[in-house]
């Protein structure tokens, strides 16, 4: 299965890092940086539909989206074409990413910027936040319930926003309890990569409506955006399509014309 070989994977990575550095070390370096942007203020400026544009080299759907990519350059285009964050892949193996790539984009950039990785320890949250990032992706599907509520609280208290992922009623189960600013529903399945864009309008129709919701994966067109939209989705976490893209910044203005 998919989830436990990355967890594997990134298991040997994160017990590196720590002999590399300690927790304190990154909350000196926390202590030092100015507050994180604000990910829910920069959804609710981008109505009707945000888009979260994401930096990403490679998925284990697809392989290899782009080989040679100037991040900062992308994500400078992101911004222009109208996104309201960037996603930032940091994961090594499948995804090609770096953590590194935070702190350039960050650099680049004045929106905020999502480290998406498969987090599961809160050194990677103090680790994400000493590198730059505004907030952290959380996977329902990797954590349990008591994971859930104790990193996302960690998250917070670093005035990080924690973004929800989950796919199905079972994710939805674990986050029912947890007052969730922020919820993203993966249209991708993750033992079987197959994309549905129905599991978003089916789910968002159990989560309360005071909570953001973004729709991730799978993503295309504007119709799409346009269904989506009317099924009351806050955003969407947009990515190989716009790598893709000879130029992204159009390619998301397309997205949003609704």
């Amino acid at each position: 299965m998919f989830l436990e070989e990355i967890v594997k994977i990134k298991k040997q990575e994160v017990s590196r890092r720590k002999a590399l550095v300690s927790q304190r070390d990154l909350e000196e370096t926390i202590a030092g940086l100015p507050p994180p942007r604000n990910m829910l203020d920069a959804i609710a400026c981008h109505g009707p539909i945000a888009v979260i544009a994401e930096v990403k080299r490679a998925s284990p759907s697809v392989g290899v989206i782009k080989e040679n990519v100037c991040v900062c350059q992308v994500a400078r285009e992101y911004q222009q074409g109208g996104a309201c964050a960037v996603s930032v892949l940091t994961e090594s193996h499948f995804f090609k990413g770096d953590l590194s790539y935070l702190n350039r984009v960050k650099q680049e950039i004045s929106l905020p910027v999502l480290q998406k990785d498969f987090v599961f320890d809160p050194f990677q949250i103090y680790e994400g936040r000493a590198s730059g990032a505004d907030a952290v992706l959380l996977i329902a599907a990797l954590l349990d319930q008591q994971q859930l509520r104790d990193l996302a609280a960690l998250a917070s208290y670093l005035q990080m926003t924690p973004l929800v992922e989950i796919h199905d009623n079972q994710d939805l189960d674990k986050v029912s309890s947890l007052a969730l600013p922020l919820i993203g529903i993966n249209n991708r399945d993750l033992k079987t990569f197959q994309v549905d864009l129905g599991t978003t309008v089916r789910l968002r129709r159990e989560i309360p409506s005071g909570t953001k919701v973004i729709s991730e994966s799978g993503i295309r067109t504007a119709e799409e955006v346009r269904r989506l939209k009317d099924a009351g989705i806050d955003g969407i976490l947009v990515g190989e399509i716009l790598m893709r893209a000879s130029d992204p910044g159009t390619k998301i203005r397309e997205l949003l014309s609704l």
